[in-house]
């Protein structure tokens, strides 16, 4: 078994049916390039490793470059770990285990103290990240809520402001000022996250001490749900003004999958949304040198929003 980055991978297409049969990815190598070139977390990167077969990739592990921010209010780039897959032929024979060490490495090399990776603990590959040194991070509590009816609404369009990514990130960065993790952000990084998320003008509100991102019509015909993607404000007052105007233009179901502000908790409890506290995804972490603790890094005040899972 050979073990190449992926941007030494003669023909990127062969990730295809590995990625479509692990996760449902019908991976297109040209479309990916143009997210790469965006992407901070990718740009400088291996982007990830290949384990190839008589020539064929039968297995990858992506990384990213993460920034986040330490308890000193420092900047310290982590390992960010994503899309591990097997072809089904080549499962259990230790090709996930051989590139995860590989990524490992990697991130040793670039003298990073941390790798972090998103997962389901309904997975199998939950029990090889254990065995890895992976720990649970996070809980990740949720919320839903359904809707009653309602009239139907006017067919008057009005104009969409496009988004204000300068008041957005005013407006972030003021609220996320005493928290840690991924909470480093530039005008860049919204960019790419509009394009790859794919939320549109309409799909954004901001207020003068708060802002809500959101999807609508997402889970198709048979929902219609509105999936609340990241919504941030300075007070509790604020939150509720936000959540007033998302009601008001959703149509059957509100949910947001990942709430770690108490108080954006709390203002969805005492609006009867139903509060789920535990989940099966799972944000875990690995040390990757013998001092390196977590606790002592970033504390109790790790911070992410659905938008920063990866």
């Amino acid at each position: 078994m050979r073990i190449l980055t992926y941007r030494d991978l003669e023909s990127k297409s062969d990730l295809l049916p590995l990625l479509d049969n692990s996760f449902g990815w019908p991976f297109n190598p040209r479309t990916y390039e143009k997210l790469v070139k965006i992407d901070s977390r990718l740009r400088n990167s291996s982007v990830g490793f290949c384990a190839l077969e008589d020539g064929r990739a039968v297995g990858f592990v992506g990384v990213m470059d993460l920034a986040t921010r330490t308890l000193e209010k420092n900047i310290e780039y982590v390992g960010g770990i994503y899309g591990v897959a097997t072809l089904p032929n080549y499962a259990r024979r230790g090709v996930s285990t051989a590139l995860m060490n590989r990524a490992h490495q990697h991130f040793k090399d670039k003298g990073y103290a941390f790798s972090f990776l998103c997962t389901n603990r309904t997975l199998v590959a939950y029990a090889m990240y254990q065995k890895l040194g992976y720990t649970d991070l996070l809980e990740r509590p949720s919320a839903y809520k359904v809707l009653e009816p309602k009239k139907a609404k006017s067919s008057e369009k009005k104009k969409t402001p496009k988004v204000d990514f300068d008041r957005l990130l005013k407006v972030y960065d003021e609220c996320v000022k005493d928290k840690t993790g991924l909470v480093v952000r530039d005008k860049a990084y919204l960019t790419m996250l509009k394009k790859t998320v794919g939320f549109s003008d309409k799909e954004c509100i901001i207020a003068e001490n708060g802002y809500t991102i959101f999807k609508s019509n997402f889970g198709g015909v048979w929902s219609k749900a509105t999936w609340i993607r990241e919504l941030v404000a300075l007070n509790r007052k604020e939150m509720n003004a936000l959540l007033d105007l998302v009601e008001a233009q959703a149509s059957d179901l509100i949910l947001d999958r990942v709430v770690l502000d108490q108080d954006l908790l709390q203002t969805y409890r005492s609006r009867d949304y139903m509060i789920q506290s535990r989940s099966h995804v799972v944000i875990m972490v690995k040390p990757l040198t013998a001092n390196a603790s977590f606790k002592q890094t970033y504390g109790d005040k790790f911070y992410l929003t659905d938008l920063d899972l990866f």
